[in-house]
């Protein structure tokens, strides 16, 4: 893979960029297979390593890998796709603890209140509430993941008018 001046409007163009918390890889979003790179990812690089994922403008949510096994994971709206039974619904609320024992210098209490579960009272709510007062995005907007990651020392690699702030390569999403 060589390094390609492009934009996100190019097919498959992959973006890599550095933050003070690690390294963020924003695949194409013809891409499908980032659970499985993160997975692998993981294990060769012996380093936890997050999938984090926004879906259709409609929710964020990460799982957090290590070794290859998912050690954590959240979704703010675990039924979005079917409804899940209260054991599975569990697995989704993130732990803030889990996190932070695996970033140095994080506190639990830095990320704790961006693993809220979003229901109606958040949609229908008059005054719309950000988990943390210094949080540009707030809770039901799908792009409080950059808050969370900004949190977590990771950088988000594509400015607000969608030039990435990274390097970039063109990547085949067809390859397995």
């Amino acid at each position: 893979m060589d390094e390609a001046k492009l934009t996100t409007e190019d097919e498959c163009c992959l973006v890599v960029s550095a933050g003070i918390g690690g390294v963020t890889v924003l695949y194409p979003g013809e891409f499908f297979g980032c659970d499985d790179a993160a997975i692998f990812l993981s294990k060769v690089l012996e380093k936890p390593v997050f999938s984090f994922h926004i879906h259709d403008g409609d929710l964020w949510m990460y799982v957090l890998y290590e070794n290859g096994e998912a050690v954590d994971q959240f979704n703010p709206m675990p039924d979005y796709w079917q409804e899940l039974d209260d054991d599975e619904r569990q697995t989704w609320k993130g732990n803030a603890t889990e996190i932070a024992c695996r970033i140095p210098g994080l506190a639990p209490e830095q990320i704790a209140r961006y693993l809220n579960q979003w229901g109606d009272d958040v949609f229908e709510a008059e005054e719309r509430k950000k988990a943390y007062p210094t949080d540009e995005f707030f809770y039901g907007d799908d792009w409080q993941l950059v808050d969370f990651m900004r949190k977590l020392g990771f950088d988000f690699p594509i400015d607000d008018h969608g030039t990435p702030r990274g390097v970039t390569f063109q990547f085949n999403c067809n390859s397995n």
